[in-house]
C-alpha cells in the first residue's frame, strides 16, 4: 500500500503525474484549494469587496467552483457570490443540469438567478438546430451556444449587479481554446481568465492553473453529483478532436500543459501590446469591427427572428 508523501500516515488515493507526487484524499483536497487561493493571488483575480458571479453550468467542474468560492467568500465579509445559469433550450440535457444547479445552490445557501436563450435572444439552440435558422446563420451548435453563452452570461452579470464573473474554465480547457484560435489562423485576443480593467464586468478563471482531472477528482470527493445525459450536439464539437489530442499528449508526456500555457502567454502578452484596442459599441469588449463575433450573431438572429414571425 502506497503512503500519502505530505502527510506520511494515510494511504494514497491520487499521482500528480507531473511531480509523481502521492496524495490521500485530505491532502489532496487541501493542495487543490491551496493551489487555486495561489491563482487566485498570482493573478490578483478578486478584489475584498467583490460580487461574484459564478457561471454554474450545473456541470462538475462549476459545482465545483461555485462550492470553493463559496468556501472561500465567508472569509471575507465585504464580498458576496450569487450564480447564474443560462438555459439554452436544449431538452434533456439542460433539464438535468439544471435541476443539479438549482438543488446545489439551494444545498449552499446561494442566491441563483437563471436566464434563458428564449428570454434573451428569443431563440434555443434547439430551435436553431430544427429550423432554417442554421442555414441561414452558418454557424454549428456548439459555435452558435457559445457564442450566445458568453453574451448571455455578460447580460446575466448586469442584472445580478456582478463586479466580476467567475467561469471554471480548467487548465485544459484554455489551452484548447488558444489551441483552437491557432488552427483558425489568429493569436487569441488576450489572455483567458485574467482580470483586466478594460471590460465593464472582467471574467477570471480560478481553475486557469488546475488540470481537468484534478477538478473532477475534487467533485467526486466533495460528494457532488455529476450530470449523467451528455448534450446531443456534442459530436459538432471542433473542440473534440483538440481535447483528444492535448489529453492523450499530456498523459505520454506529464507537464505539456503547463509548458504550453507559460509560451503561449507570453505570445499573447506581446501580441496584445501590438494590436489596436478597438471596442465593440454594444458590449465593449476587444473587437476588430465596429462589432464584436457574438453582438453581431446577436443582432442578426434577432432580426432573421423578427423576419420570419407571422
Amino acid at each position: 500500500m502506497s503512503i500519502c508523501n505530505r502527510c506520511n500516515l494515510e494511504r494514497a488515493v491520487y499521482k500528480r503525474a507531473v511531480s509523481g507526487e502521492l496524495l490521500c484524499k485530505s491532502c489532496f483536497m487541501e493542495s487543490f484549494e491551496k493551489r487555486v487561493r495561489r491563482t487566485i493571488s498570482k493573478y490578483d483575480l478578486f478584489r475584498e469587496d467583490d460580487r461574484i458571479a459564478v457561471a454554474l453550468s450545473g456541470g462538475k467542474d462549476s459545482l465545483a467552483l461555485l462550492k470553493l468560492l463559496w468556501k472561500l467568500e465567508r472569509e471575507f465579509p465585504m464580498a458576496s457570490v450569487v450564480a447564474i445559469t443560462i438555459d439554452e433550450g436544449i431538452p434533456g440535457y439542460r433539464d438535468e443540469s439544471l435541476k443539479l444547479a438549482v438543488d446545489f445552490c439551494r444545498k449552499l445557501g446561494v442566491e441563483h438567478h437563471v436566464y434563458t436563450f428564449r428570454e434573451l435572444f428569443n431563440v434555443t439552440v434547439h430551435e436553431y438546430m430544427s429550423t432554417s435558422l442554421r442555414e441561414r446563420v452558418g454557424l454549428g451548435p456548439c459555435s452558435l451556444c457559445g457564442i450566445l453563452r458568453r453574451r448571455a452570461i455578460d447580460i446575466a452579470a448586469e442584472k445580478v449587479n456582478a463586479t466580476v464573473v467567475a467561469t471554471a474554465h480548467t487548465l485544459d480547457d484554455i489551452i484548447q481554446t488558444y489551441f483552437m484560435e491557432i488552427l483558425r489562423g489568429d493569436l487569441p485576443k488576450g489572455l483567458i481568465g485574467v482580470r483586466t480593467r478594460d471590460v465593464s464586468i472582467p471574467r477570471v478563471a480560478p481553475f486557469r492553473l488546475t488540470p481537468e482531472n484534478e477538478v473532477v477528482l475534487y467533485a467526486y470527493f466533495s460528494g457532488i453529483s455529476f450530470q449523467e445525459t451528455p448534450c446531443p450536439y456534442a459530436s459538432y464539437s471542433q473542440r473534440d478532436l483538440i481535447r483528444r489530442f492535448l489529453t492523450e499528449f499530456e498523459d505520454n508526456h506529464p507537464g505539456s500543459l503547463y509548458a504550453a500555457m507559460a509560451r503561449l502567454e507570453e505570445l499573447i502578452r506581446s501580441h496584445e501590446r501590438e494590436v489596436s484596442k478597438n471596442r465593440c459599441r454594444i458590449c465593449l469588449s476587444p473587437s476588430s469591427g465596429e462589432l464584436c463575433r457574438a453582438c453581431q450573431v446577436v443582432e442578426e438572429l434577432l432580426q432573421l427572428r423578427a423576419t420570419s414571425s407571422p
